[in-house]
């Protein structure tokens, strides 16, 4: 990577808020700003990343064969999983959500017994959630498998089937920005989390230490009120741990491989979490998501960073 000058990122085949070109050809979204933070980690540059779109039988083969550095695409942790390639962190959690039309009068699984699912073809989450609230509910699905989300997608808006199944978050943007009139549909979010992780082949320690520590970064920026904006500053008077992070201390740097000012470099181009959050997903977006588990530990969420020295 660093010879050639560019990162090479899994992305999706075009989900608004986590990863899809804009109008100009401009790869924008939340999976997007985490992978270009490596990029800003490793090369000093958040904009020497290049992203390939992968539907869900494409992503794992990609980081097995190196045709891809790292990928960041709605791929929930699984021993299995973890097992042919190696998930590094957390970077979102999420649950499935079914997606159905209102005026079927569904409030709940048990009212859409016999009902038609769309859904993508390998992926196994959303595939072992209904087969879970099948025999939860004692009711039965007929499944439709799409070579992607996308297709699922379209399949479902266009009348071929009567619910949808897929990732949360995923399924919020896709019914905000393609369903036409988004209030005709009810999301029916299901007790099932799924950690949605960052990954990279196996093997690579080094490769490992930058993703890693880049996701902690950006929790610990949020965390300690570091942003874009200030990060200037912090860097000239904040308090101790925190100009050491950004680079105060040359050693910090030497420890992982990377440049002194490594950390400073990421928040300075692409923000800290909670600012890569609502850029994408948050309030002032289309998708208006709620960041339910993927806040501080301060705030009720699951999010915590690993502490620099003990």
């Amino acid at each position: 990577m660093v010879k050639r000058d560019y990162v090479t990122c899994g992305a999706s085949q075009g989900i608004t808020g986590l990863s899809r070109p804009d109008e100009k050809g401009v790869w924008r979204g939340f999976d997007v700003d985490i992978c270009r933070a490596f990029a800003a980690a490793l090369l000093g540059d958040a904009d020497k990343i290049r992203f390939i779109p992968l539907n869900a039988a494409q992503r794992l083969p990609a980081v097995q064969t190196g045709e891809i550095d790292v990928l960041q695409r709605t791929t929930t942790v699984t021993f299995t999983r973890d097992m042919a390639i190696r998930f590094v962190a957390v970077t979102q959690f999420d649950s499935d959500v079914l997606i159905f039309r209102k005026a079927l009068g569904a409030t709940e699984p048990k009212g859409l017994d016999g009902r038609t699912v769309c859904l993508q073809s390998g992926g196994s989450s959303a595939d072992n959630t209904l087969t879970r609230v099948e025999a939860d509910e004692g009711i039965h699905f007929e499944r439709v498998y799409f070579d992607s989300t996308i297709t699922a997608r379209d399949a479902y808006f266009s009348g071929r089937c009567d619910v949808y199944v897929t990732d949360g978050f995923l399924g919020a943007s896709q019914v905000a920005t393609v369903a036409r009139n988004p209030t005709d549909h009810t999301l029916l979010y299901l007790d099932h989390l799924l950690p949605q992780g960052v990954a990279i082949a196996r093997g690579d320690d080094r490769w490992f230490d930058v993703v890693r520590w880049t996701v902690n970064l950006l929790i610990w920026a949020e965390q300690n009120g570091v942003t874009q904006a200030n990060v200037d500053e912090q860097l000239r008077s904040g308090p101790a741990e925190v100009r050491r992070v950004l680079g105060a201390d040359p050693a910090f740097g030497r420890a992982i491989g990377l440049d002194q000012r490594w950390a400073y470099t990421v928040i300075k181009e692409v923000g800290n979490y909670g600012e890569i959050w609502e850029r994408n997903l948050g309030g002032t977006t289309r998708i208006k998501a709620d960041r339910r588990l993927n806040r501080s530990y301060k705030d009720g969420g699951l999010l915590f960073p690993f502490p620099w020295d003990v």
